[in-house]
């Protein structure tokens, strides 16, 4: 998502295409910008944190580009589902599970 909102036009905020380089993963895109290829990366914020403690003279910038929440979708009229899976949430962030999945899987490798 990084690469639609940096290539959109400069009217809705983005840059245009001819500055933006697509790469297929987070850590070839960092890697770039270590060689000097790139000026700078948009990538989500976790990855981010791990990148600049693995890579000397990388920073992450004060402000945020663009916003994103992550969803879980479901049929409306489910309340059932829907409050098992805010139990389930919660629960995940109160006990750590939550965390741990991000510090384990959401990682520069």
């Amino acid at each position: 998502t990084g690469y639609i909102y940096c290539s959109d036009t400069p009217e809705n905020g983005g840059y245009g295409e001819d500055h933006v380089t697509a790469f297929d993963t987070g850590a070839l895109a960092v890697m770039a910008l270590v060689n000097g290829q790139v000026d700078a990366v948009v990538i989500d914020n976790e990855p981010a944190k791990s990148f600049v403690a693995e890579n000397e003279g990388l920073k992450i910038l004060d402000t945020e580009f663009a916003v994103e929440d992550y969803a879980i979708g479901l049929a409306k009229g489910n309340t059932a589902l829907l409050e098992a899976v805010n139990a389930a949430m919660a629960e995940l962030k109160a006990d750590g599970t939550f965390q741990g999945i991000v510090d384990k899987y959401i990682t520069a490798e």
